[in-house]
């Protein structure tokens, strides 16, 4: 079987700390805060060679003062990595799921299903943007507060003067007697005059039956149950390739029921904006670049075919959004790579020779895969791609007389390329 190492950098901690950048950027807040840190600890992983330098140098130091102070560093090396913020009260998803699916009388009430539903659709919007390749059940959180019945009100234990009698049973006998007066009032003599009086009829409203109520009277003496979700595990993302050999890597939430239903109206106004705007997308991989770049082994060609998948999932996810799909068909699309066009520079100087050269014709795709995508393993090698026409673009992005200065969008900013070959594993 292939591993995750065929498809991702193996740079798990940066992976982390940019997906919390993604959330944060997206205004998801599903992803808990992460950051790049550089800690050291005895309990951390080093090599003898570390060890036995920290030991020296601290015996150095506590024998000769002098000495010990010209050191660079005591103790051992810092080591970089990621830092989330621990969440308390959340538990694996499959715990929740696999109990409101064998016991339904507990599932959550329609108003925490519709929160729920929300949630869900922002961890679908932030897989699919980093190709997270290990998105299972198992490794995204949900912490669900269940319903509690309201406490009484404290205040109705006052008496007139606003505090609590001490003697709780002078405070019954005077209940007792108040209700005993209220009685003898509504008394009716039957040997007298108000024999004759018919009984007071009861309101319209007190005869009537009593018809369902709303889920939110009926959820009036008890809280409503809350739910929240934290999608955490995100050290697989940002492949630069799609799967195209064994294993599909397929989303765990798409074989879930919600993944069914469309995505919301809130979702789509939250994303789609976003995501029309060339500018943020540059500015998010402009970001993205710099976080990598931590890294001492930073590749340069390795990350902009990164970039591409990236820009790829964003332009599928824009169409989904667009014509109401949900999001078992939006990971039905076709896998695609966008590739950003470089503007090429005139050459100012002339020709000496007359002579028409002879032309030589190159296609797209090869001119494509020379410049993004080097030999090794990725979308030039065993991957078959075609070069395809981007969707049309708005009246803003049109150049005329009366818009000179129209706006770059996607069509001629990235060159669209498909991806052809699927890999032989396949979960559909």
């Amino acid at each position: 079987m292939a591993s995750e190492s065929e498809i991702t950098a193996l740079r798990g901690y940066l992976s982390e700390a940019c997906a919390s950048l993604v959330d944060r950027r997206l205004g998801l807040n599903i992803v808990p805060p992460t950051g790049i840190v550089e800690l050291a600890a005895p309990t951390f992983y080093y090599g003898k060679l570390d060890r036995a330098k920290a030991r020296t140098k601290e015996r150095i130091r506590s024998r000769y003062p002098d000495i010990g102070r010209r050191f660079h560093r005591i103790g051992l090396p810092p080591k970089v990595g990621s830092f989330q913020l621990f969440v308390p009260g959340y538990q694996d998803a499959c715990h929740w799921l696999k109990i409101w699916e064998q016991f339904p009388e507990q599932a959550p009430p329609p108003v925490t299903q519709r929160e729920f539903q929300l949630q869900f659709e922002k961890m679908v919007v932030l897989d699919y943007i980093i190709r997270n390749t290990d998105r299972g059940n198992d490794n995204w959180l949900i912490k669900y507060e269940q319903a509690e019945a309201f406490t009484p009100d404290m205040r109705s234990l006052l008496n007139e003067d606003g505090v609590v009698p001490m003697d709780p049973e002078t405070n019954g006998a005077q209940q007792d007697k108040d209700m005993t007066l209220q009685l003898e009032g509504n008394l009716i003599d039957i040997g007298g005059e108000g024999a004759s009086q018919p009984a007071p009829e009861l309101p319209a409203e007190a005869q009537t039956p009593s018809q369902p109520q709303p889920a939110e009277v009926e959820w009036a003496d008890v809280t409503v149950p809350k739910v929240k979700l934290a999608a955490i595990d995100n050290g697989l993302a940002f492949p630069f390739k799609h799967p195209d050999e064994w294993r599909a890597y397929p989303f765990g939430w798409a074989f879930l029921p919600q993944a069914r239903l469309p995505f919301s109206d809130e979702i789509i106004d939250l994303i789609l904006p976003k995501l029309d705007e060339i500018d943020f997308v540059r500015a998010l991989g402009e970001e993205l670049r710099q976080q990598f770049k931590k890294d001492k082994g930073f590749d340069k060609k390795m990350f902009e075919r990164q970039l591409s998948v990236m820009r790829g999932q964003i332009f599928n996810l824009r169409e989904a959004l667009r014509t109401g799909k949900t999001p078992y068909q939006l990971v039905m699309m076709t896998a695609q790579y966008m590739v950003e066009v470089k503007q090429k520079k005139k050459k100012q100087k002339k020709r000496k020779d007359s002579r028409m050269p002879r032309p030589t014709v190159h296609s797209d795709a090869d001119e494509a895969d020379t410049a993004i995508f080097p030999s090794g393993p990725g979308p030039s090698r065993g991957t078959s791609v075609v070069t395809s026409v981007l969707d049309a673009p708005t009246a803003s992005e049109v150049e005329s007389p009366e818009n000179p200065n129209r706006v770059k969008g996607w069509h001629d900013t990235y060159k669209q390329k498909v991806q052809t070959r699927n890999p032989f594993f396949r979960w559909w």
